[in-house]
């Protein structure tokens, strides 16, 4: 048995009742994209859905800070359709399409009419692993939820989810009881087009983790 394999085991004998112990609350996502996206990594995302729950080590997250932030939807205050959800108050879920097939998972947060969000990139697969194969037509573990789309199809993530409480019962972040890692901060991957802040080191991932989408 390979250490992955050997870690994901004894991760699975989680009790999901503990994790509800754990929930975070709606308080805690009132404060800014920064702090939100480096303190919910080793935290626990847990989906219970058509009966089946699916849980999930968050290990890479990025944050962007809204109206200053050019790397942002909500730069600059304009409000459409797609980011209205934005300017509510944290803890909601942001999820929207990109190349007409793949979902991108986020956290609103920080206070209303402030629209900060935390991109959530990559998670290490911890429960209901099967169904995560399945669904992502995928056998190799290792490749089944590093990155932003691989881990959203993995779970069946869709505008679904849209507007939804991430402090609810079927969908929530547990507290990680352990945060004995070390946490890597870069700079934001893909946003090449923000000209004023696309250098910002605004990524955070758990440094060796072997489910980060890339260091």
């Amino acid at each position: 048995m390979t250490g992955l394999n050997k870690n994901l085991s004894k991760s699975v004998l989680m009790n999901i009742r503990e994790l509800e112990k754990q929930r975070r609350s709606k308080k805690f996502f009132l404060r800014n994209a920064e702090y939100v996206a480096k303190n919910i990594l080793g935290d626990y995302l847990v989906l219970r859905r058509f009966k089946t729950t699916l849980v999930g080590k968050i290990v890479e997250t990025e944050s962007y800070l809204g109206l200053q932030d050019d790397a942002s939807h909500s730069f600059g205050g304009k409000i459409t359709p797609r980011n209205r959800i934005m300017y509510r108050e944290g803890g909601f879920i942001y999820i929207y399409l990109i190349y007409g097939k793949f979902w991108c998972f986020n956290i609103v947060v920080s206070k209303k009419d402030n629209p900060q969000a935390v991109f959530i990139r990559a998670i290490e697969p911890i429960a209901g692993i099967e169904t995560m194969k399945r669904k992502r037509g995928l056998y190799r573990i290792e490749k089944l939820t590093n990155g932003p789309c691989r881990w959203t199809t993995a779970f069946g993530m869709n505008r679904d989810f849209l507007g939804e409480s991430i402090t609810s019962r079927n969908v929530f972040i547990s507290q990680g009881n352990s945060k004995a890692f070390t946490v890597v901060r870069t700079k934001r991957i893909g946003i090449e087009y923000a000209t004023q802040s696309k250098d910002l080191p605004l990524r955070f991932y758990i440094q060796d983790n072997p489910f980060i989408s890339q260091k």
